[in-house]
């Protein structure tokens, strides 16, 4: 049988098998620590998944950002999400982890107009053939087309329309 001399955490010498020594190693195994990312990495994650603005899947998140996103890519996150946070609604936003891992970032935003209540901000007028608006300068009463009120301009100052109410 074969033995060797050991030395553990600077004790006293003792003599162990050499069948035992895998043992011993794999319960002395020390974890080894990842090096800490770059100052920027983190102060841009933070600032970014604050921007996100959907507090889920942080820890996954950080160490994906942390190991797969380079510098050339922190300006175009940062640009995508301010855009993606306006047009999506919280409840409709992937989870951080799945807007990095996916790479969202890299998706083409389709903006969409948001949609008004002619009805109720441009009442009809008597008619029915027009709306009802007012002169963003001047304030007085305005018809409008009954679909583009809201895109168009008075005719008598050539200010925006604003709601009748």
């Amino acid at each position: 049988m074969l033995e060797i001399l050991i030395r553990e955490n600077g004790g006293e010498p003792k003599w162990v098998a050499a069948s035992k020594l895998s043992e011993l190693f794999m319960k002395k195994k020390r974890k080894v620590d990842s090096p800490s990312p770059p100052a920027l990495i983190v102060q841009t994650f933070d600032k970014w998944y604050n921007l996100y603005n959907k507090k889920t899947t942080k820890k996954q998140a950080q160490k994906y950002f942390y190991q797969n996103i380079r510098g050339k890519d922190l300006f175009k996150i940062m640009k995508h999400t301010k855009s993606y946070v306006n047009q999506v609604e919280k409840r409709y936003r992937l989870d951080p982890i799945r807007y990095l891992r996916n790479e969202k970032f890299n998706d083409e935003i389709i903006f969409q107009e948001k949609k008004i209540d002619l009805d109720e901000l441009y009442p009809f007028d008597k008619s029915g053939s027009s709306r009802l608006g007012r002169c963003s300068k001047c304030n007085s009463i305005v018809f409008g087309n009954k679909f583009t009120i809201h895109k168009d301009d008075s005719d008598c100052c050539k200010a925006k329309i604003n709601k009748y109410r």
